[in-house]
């Protein structure tokens, strides 16, 4: 496949036509914007399940982050099926995979999904170790995935940097890095002024931290940390 995935294949992925889709919202699912509750569905909708691979932690310390997401994923497919399905059709079937198991094992396990369980979705994960191992195989696989955590940058910086079937919807470590670095240079810029008023006029914390903002490296965070224990 060359180029952007389009609409259409995105449908596709889903199992039905376009013109299914469009008409899908007479059929219990509202899309904003479209006007069209007055029509039925049209073309091919599969009588089969959509069914969905999770895969996160439901063993070891992780679980107290892994049960919450497999329950929110659960909550939304018992509410779409109890108004019919997908389309008001295809009830959503919700398969589970231990991200505990390991990295190696959990790219065998989501090729397992894709090729044995046929699972039309793949979603989850928890540690930012495992997203960048699983992007280039979903990538591979043409498996639509959404991450719901393992918030690593280095996923679409160098894993997969341009992703045709991959999407993340959780912000990322260097913003997280930045905004408490931005944080601790306000809390100890405070205490020195209150300490010291003669440091009230100190800038280089808040220059060290806007420079981890711009520019999130290894080189700014020492600089930073310097500045930090400068002023402590």
């Amino acid at each position: 496949m060359s180029g952007r995935p389009t609409r259409r294949d995105f449908l596709s992925q889903l199992g039905v036509t376009a013109a299914a889709a469009i008409g899908g919202s007479a059929a219990g699912i509202g899309v904003a914007g479209i006007a069209h509750a007055q029509e039925k569905p049209k073309g091919a909708i599969p009588d089969k399940p959509f069914r969905i691979g999770h895969m996160t932690f439901f063993t070891g310390a992780g679980a107290v982050l892994g049960e919450p997401m497999y329950k929110g994923n659960q909550l939304a497919a018992d509410e779409i099926n109890a108004q019919g399905g997908l389309l008001g059709k295809r009830k959503i079937e919700i398969l589970k995979a231990d991200e505990a198991a390991g990295t190696d094992a959990n790219t065998k396990e989501m090729r397992r999904l894709k090729l044995s369980e046929k699972i039309d979705m793949f979603m989850g994960i928890t540690s930012s170790g495992n997203t960048p191992a699983l992007g280039p195989v979903a990538e591979e696989l043409k498996l639509l995935t959404i991450f719901v955590d393992g918030c690593t940058d280095f996923l679409f910086d160098k894993a997969v940097p341009n992703p045709r079937y991959i999407f993340r919807i959780t912000n990322i470590q260097s913003a997280d890095g930045s905004t408490c670095a931005l944080g601790v240079v306000s809390l100890a810029k405070t205490r020195s002024r209150r300490s010291n008023p003669r440091n009230a006029r100190s800038a280089p914390p808040i220059m060290a931290a806007t420079e981890v903002r711009r520019r999130p490296s290894c080189a700014a965070c020492h600089r930073l940390e310097h500045d930090l224990l400068s002023v402590a």
